[in-house]
């Protein structure tokens, strides 16, 4: 595991994460555990390093909040009658809606199976109960890479924006309800690819 450049701006949480290196990078942590775990390696504290590193890689991969990620484990982890033949997904409440209740899909990357479930069930429904859960998992992850748990999200959305996925659309996907905070930034992102690529377009 290992600490992560951060390109920063200013009173944002985007610390400037490449979305494909972010997942690249938490798949081949979690493969390097499997391994310890499956060579008779493993310590309790893999277990719970495997947990916070799949949450870690669901908020990535669904571009949600932190509290968000880990209600969506949780769920998982309750349901025995998951069908691993087709994409698991589950439905969670969007935080940060005070006036209307919303809700959205999250769904688990592929790379997490069955058996990594049955490992860290034990770890991920005792964040149920933990007393600030999200800290956590906030805290782990800055000990560990030097991120914070939010630039996870707008790597998602990074992600999202330079392929011109319209900002309505990741509003939607990310439950934003300030519309106008996605639009700035999606428009700031795109501009600025925009000149990166200008000379590949020059004949």
């Amino acid at each position: 595991m290992e600490n992560i450049k951060l390109n920063k701006r200013n009173r944002s949480w985007d610390k400037g994460l490449d979305f494909d290196s972010m997942y690249r990078l938490f798949e081949r942590d979690i493969a390097k555990i499997r391994e310890n775990i499956n060579n008779g390696l493993a310590y309790k504290k893999d277990i719970k390093s495997l947990a916070y590193l799949t949450i870690a890689l669901l908020q990535l991969r669904n571009g949600c909040r932190i509290g968000e990620a880990i209600e969506g484990m949780i769920l998982i982890c309750k349901n025995n009658n998951l069908n691993w033949d087709k994409p698991i997904e589950v439905r969670i409440k969007v935080e940060k809606t005070k006036k209307t209740v919303s809700y959205r899909d999250i769904v688990l990357p592929s790379t997490i199976k069955k058996e990594d479930i049955e490992l860290i069930r034990d770890v991920v429904l005792n964040l149920e109960k933990a007393k600030k859960p999200r800290m956590r998992v906030y805290t782990w992850l800055k000990n560990h890479y030097g991120i914070n748990t939010h630039s996870l999200r707008y790597a998602f959305i990074t992600k999202y924006a330079v392929m011109n996925t319209s900002p309505q659309l990741i509003a939607k996907i990310t439950g934003h309800v300030n519309l106008n905070h996605i639009i700035t930034y999606t428009q700031e992102k795109v501009a600025k690819q925009m000149l990166y690529d200008l000379e590949k377009h020059i004949k």
